[in-house]
């Protein structure tokens, strides 16, 4: 067992954590990064030597400890103010009276209140209550003993109480956090979450211990004071806090680095206190402890290999239920440092910085989230050519490149046609029939600013300025304004019902937008509006292609029959479902 004496405390959303090389206080801000404060404090009882003499330093360390704690708590409660959150009155005329010694007046005020308020509710009530007793001539000693259990049972009430509290209870959960990461320490085990887990979340030396054994030792000590009046009493036990004070901080010092059966029976009753004052916590949690404990002792980091970073990546998206856990690993990481997966494979044993360690694990947070890996990585391959893609298009399908090769194979490789891409959401269709036909011209039409802005940006990745336009448009709307006309329209509009939407993979409903999926109440109803309008500009002959839904087959076909297009051919996928549509139009 490695002897150390970190120590440390729970504050909102972080540990403090005091150790060899300063206070480190580490919060896990809103955003999800881990903030860490160091600052190089020296204990009041090493910066005076004369103050480091035993059974007196006890009140100094614990009057430190409160201001120290105070601190932090302020500190870690400014991540959390909201921003046009107004100073008081009191604030600011603190702040214009007494300038950048005001802060430290509010925590001189926060300490005397908080010291008031404990005499009132665990000193002055448990005695007045006790007086209670005195009418039947007990012995003095067996008062305080009466006293010291109402203490210690008003101690329990208002401990459990505020336990249910939500914010109080993740506190405690933090507290648990700052036992195990220090437990682990001491086993001298490498601090990671995996190993500090494991742990024990009740240690001998914690601030509850402290507040058991103050009531254990005033037993003692104030059974030499006699039973005196209510305010003699009360005066008795403040002056004697020093001495009750001292004498604990000794007795906690030795239970803390002693493993006998006398240790372990005087610390039974304050471990057993922490089942309410500490909780388990979760990885996170453990995180930002393990991170202000490596802080406060001076620990540098020990960077994880490639290995061991896709071995957690695809652990965690395994637990998600995803499929492609393994695959999506390597993807980000690469994506992270710039490289294929045959250097991952082959560089398991390499480094990776905790800069990029950091950005690899926010993105498997994101993939956990069931966010598509095309929208994470920010590009996706469709008939063998990348585009950019991001949140605000709908992800190109596989099955999607039929409609793109059943129009290839009515466009001779020498035509020069003018072709409209409809609802083009990345511009993939029209853009891979440009890059596959080198006479053809397109038009990619849509309604929606990400898409005008994918659309674009894959119009210059692969250099189709001069063919390839876009056109900001409530479908055809624009292009009838000016009279164009299209010898091919080509369109996989949004066909899914309404009500179905929900019934959608997570990937697809919470991330792709709506607006390219929702076809209406039968899901038909952009297929009505586009066969209508076409019909306004369409040249002689020309071709009206459709993506379809697996059973929207018949439905469509009727509707360009009866619109007056001619030769409807269906098409299916390679699963033997409906998916492409294609007619002729006739003008009359």
């Amino acid at each position: 067992m490695r002897k150390c004496e970190v120590g440390g405390q729970a504050v909102i959303e972080g540990v403090m954590m005091r150790g060899s090389k300063g206070q480190a206080t580490a919060i896990r801000k809103p955003d999800g990064k881990i903030e860490i404060d160091m600052k190089k404090i020296v204990p009041i009882t090493k910066k005076y030597k004369f103050l480091n003499i035993p059974f007196i330093r006890g009140i100094f360390v614990l009057i430190d400890s409160l201001v120290t704690g105070i601190n932090t708590l302020n500190y870690s409660a400014s991540f959390f103010e909201e921003d046009d959150e107004e100073e008081s009155k009191f604030e600011l005329w603190l702040k214009n009276k007494f300038g950048d010694k005001s802060n430290d007046l509010i925590v001189g005020g926060t300490m005397l209140l908080s010291f008031a308020l404990a005499i009132g509710l665990f000193v002055a009530l448990p005695t007045g209550i006790a007086s209670l007793f005195g009418a039947l001539n007990l012995n003095p000693v067996l008062l305080n003993l009466i006293e010291a259990i109402i203490r210690m049972a008003i101690l329990l009430i208002y401990m459990y109480s505020i336990s249910k509290m939500e914010d109080i209870y993740r506190v405690f959960q933090y507290h648990g956090a700052e036992h195990k990461s220090i437990f682990c320490y001491e086993a001298g085990e490498e601090l990671t979450v995996e190993n500090v887990r494991k742990f024990a979340r009740f240690h001998p030396r914690c601030g509850t211990n402290f507040l058991f054994l103050i009531m254990f030792v005033s037993i003692i000590i104030f059974s030499f004071t006699g039973w005196g009046g209510f305010f003699q009493r009360l005066l008795l036990r403040i002056v004697l806090i020093p001495i009750v004070s001292g004498i604990t901080y000794e007795l906690i010092r030795w239970l803390g680095k002693s493993d006998n059966i006398l240790s372990k029976i005087i610390a039974y009753p304050g471990l057993k206190l922490q089942e309410l004052t500490t909780k388990e916590p979760d990885d996170e949690q453990l995180e930002v402890a393990i991170a202000a404990l490596m802080s406060a002792e001076g620990i540098k980091l020990k960077e994880k290999t490639i290995g061991e970073l896709l071995e957690i990546g695809s652990k965690e998206l395994k637990e998600q239920n995803i499929d492609t856990y393994m695959l999506d690993a390597q993807l980000l990481l690469g994506m992270v440092l710039g490289k294929d997966k045959i250097y991952l494979i082959t560089n398991r044993e390499k480094e990776v910085s905790d800069k990029d360690e950091k950005e690899y694990i926010e993105l498997i947070k994101k993939r956990s989230r069931k966010m598509p890996i095309k929208y994470i990585l920010g590009e996706t391959e469709f008939m063998g050519i990348d585009f950019d893609v991001e949140e605000g298009v709908l992800i190109p399908r596989g099955d999607t490149e039929i409609l793109v090769e059943e129009i290839l194979s009515i466009i001779n490789e020498d035509d020069e046609i003018n072709l409209c891409d409809l609802c083009s959401g990345s511009g993939a269709i029209g853009i891979s029939l440009a890059m596959n036909r080198k006479n053809i011209k397109v038009d990619e039409i849509d309604n929606f600013d990400i898409p005008e802005k994918v659309t674009k940006s894959n119009i210059v990745k692969h250099a189709l300025e001069n063919r390839v336009k876009f056109i900001k448009s409530d479908l055809l709307e624009e292009v009838i304004k000016i009279g164009k006309k299209y010898d091919v329209i080509v369109s996989n509009p949004p066909y899914i019902k309404a009500c179905e939407i929900e019934n959608l993979m997570d990937d697809v409903k919470l991330y792709e937008p709506h607006t390219a999926l929702d076809g209406g109440e039968d899901g038909l109803i952009f297929y009505r509006r586009i066969i209508e309008e076409s019909k306004l500009t369409l040249n002689e002959n020309g071709v009206l292609a459709f993506e379809i839904g697996h059973d929207q087959g018949l439905d469509v076909r009727i509707l360009m029959e009866e619109a007056g297009f001619s030769d409807v051919k269906l098409v299916k996928d390679l699963a033997g479902l409906d998916r492409v549509l294609l007619g002729y139009f006739k003008c009359w």
